[in-house]
């Protein structure tokens, strides 16, 4: 598991976003709005327990998690 940093500009980042929810990764807004721990995932992404994306577009850092991946962590108690 990893996280993956990618630099691009505004006009690629639409394309990028849709492969990337194509993919299962979905954006932080999305899990902060349905109750998920956001510190905590971010922390799981850094200490490799947590594939996650991290966009960087201009001065924007937009983050994506793997969905199942959250699931199964939450799931086991990990984001509480």
């Amino acid at each position: 598991m990893a996280i993956w940093r990618i630099n691009m500009d505004s006009r690629d980042f639409e394309q990028y976003r849709k492969r990337l929810v194509n993919r299962g990764f979905i954006p932080t807004n999305y899990f902060s709005a349905n109750g998920f721990n956001i510190k905590k995932m971010k922390e799981l992404a850094l200490a490799g327990k947590m594939d996650a994306m991290q966009c960087v577009v201009g001065n924007s850092i937009r983050w994506y998690y793997f969905e199942d991946q959250a699931e199964l962590a939450r799931l086991r108690g990990e984001l509480s």
